[in-house]
Parts: structure tokens; sequence; C-alpha cells
């Protein structure tokens, strides 16, 4: 997929980034607009199930996975790191793909072999996964809480998961109380022109947000 020619978001204008996790494309409407294409990912030749355009490597704390190029529309992704993940499929045979390791290396390979001989590097990016996000404590064992995907939308979890299960979403009412982790006081949930995000009562002083919704 082509970077768009503008924010698909507000129709405002693109301009390139850079982050401490690559080059991206931003909105100049920010922080109104929180629409980015990242332009960092490598581009497969798997096709997405959902929408049938190609999926991108992205790299997350979670690891190496593949994303969608259509993203923000399809948001189609594939982590074999997770329990739970939707299949890809291969581009040779149609049939599926999983991941395996050769003498500390691994790859996509197909299902199919060795009738197939399709089989796809899969590098992790060690150097991001080193990176942390600046997320709040678990207010129940003060561990990381992560950013994580499951069936029902995107929501932050215990890193210490299966010990300990706390998880936030931006829907669920009564959940425990998060703090600031720039300066400690109260998170609230608010309502943007784009959702709901996550900020801090100490605003204007303490600018901290965070928005589970890319």
């Amino acid at each position: 997929m082509n970077p768009p020619d503008k924010c698909p978001q507000c129709g405002g204008a693109l301009e390139e980034r850079s982050g401490k996790y690559g080059k991206f494309l931003g909105c100049v409407n920010f922080p109104q607009c929180r629409f980015t294409f990242d332009l960092s990912g490598e581009t497969t030749n798997i096709k997405c199930p959902n929408c049938g355009k190609s999926l991108r490597f992205r790299s997350s704390t979670y690891g190496r996975f593949l994303s969608c190029s259509g993203y923000p529309e399809c948001r189609f992704a594939y982590n074999p790191g997770f329990s739970e993940h939707p299949d890809v499929f291969c581009p040779k045979c149609g049939k599926t793909l999983e991941l395996k390791t050769i003498e500390e290396k691994k790859f996509l390979s197909c299902t199919g072999h060795p009738d197939c001989d399709f089989t796809l590097e899969w590098v992790e990016d060690t150097e991001f996964m080193e990176k942390k996000l600046n997320y709040p404590k678990c207010p129940r064992c003060n561990s990381e809480l992560v950013k994580r995907t499951g069936k029902f939308g995107t929501f932050l979890g215990c890193i210490s998961y299966p010990e300990c299960k706390f998880t936030f979403d931006l829907e669920r009412a009564n959940q425990a109380e998060l703090k600031c982790p720039d300066c400690g006081k109260k998170l609230e949930i608010r309502q943007g022109r784009y959702g709901p995000f996550v900020g801090c009562t100490g605003f204007p002083e303490c600018r901290y947000i965070f928005d589970l919704r890319n």
C-alpha cells in the first residue's frame, strides 16, 4: 500500500517525522488528530485474509508481527507469539503458514512442505523490543502495563499475566484507578474529537495522555 496523500481521518496534510521506533507520516493537526502511517515496515507478498492487501512487518514490545497495509481501515494483525492468533496463508499454494525455528533462525514456512517450498525469514527487531512505552503501572501488583489486542479490541494488560490478570480498556466502567507515570496524579477517561482517551487530571501542568486506538 502506498502512503496516503492526505490524512484519511480529517483530511489534513501529512508530514514525515522520525520517532524512537522509526520514520512515519503524521497528521499536521496533531494532537487533535492522531493518525499515523508507518514508513519503517517491510512489505511482504502475503495477503491479508480480511481485505486482500499486502501484509507489512511491524514491531512492538511483543515482538515482530504482520499488519495489514490497509491500516487503519483494516486492522488485521498476525503475531505468532500470541497463543491465539489468526491464520495467514501461503501466497504460492494457499495453505496455512506457520512459524518455525531452524538453527536459531525463524521462518514462516508453508504447511504444504515439501510440495510447497515457500519460506519467509522472520527477523525480530530486538532494538524495538528493548524500548519501553510510557504506560501506567498496574494498580494491583505495580508491574508494567503493556498494550494488547483481544477479540474485543485493544486494552492494557499486566505484564505479569497470568499471575496478575488486571486489564484496563476505554469502554468498561468502574475500573481500578490508574496513576500518571509522569506526575503521579489520577488518570481519567476523556472524550476527544476522535473518541475516548486517557489524560492526567493534572492538566495543563501535566500533559500526559495515552490513546489505545492506535
